[in-house]
């Protein structure tokens, strides 16, 4: 039994050591690229750095577009609503 155990605890960590940043690279196609590449890539968009309300600045980046769909895939007839202020 605790054989079963040990294989148990073996596999399930090369699974994670194999598998982790294949997942976590799927996951960022956008992180960490520059500005004129993100905006060569439909399923990116480039954030300009800014100030949140708590005074903590936020660098500029680039970050995957939610909802995983390029401006050119949305709906023209779709309104985006903001934030009520």
């Amino acid at each position: 039994m605790q054989f079963i155990k040990t294989f148990l605890a073996c596999f399930s960590l090369a699974v994670f050591v194999l598998l982790g940043p294949v997942t976590a690279f799927a996951a960022s196609a956008c992180k960490g690229i520059e500005k004129d590449a993100c905006a060569a890539k439909d399923e990116c968009l480039w954030v300009d750095g800014y100030m949140r309300k708590d005074g903590r600045s936020v660098s500029a980046h680039c970050k995957t577009r939610s909802g995983g769909r390029s401006a050119a895939q949305a709906d023209p007839g779709t309104v985006k609503l903001g934030h009520a202020k």
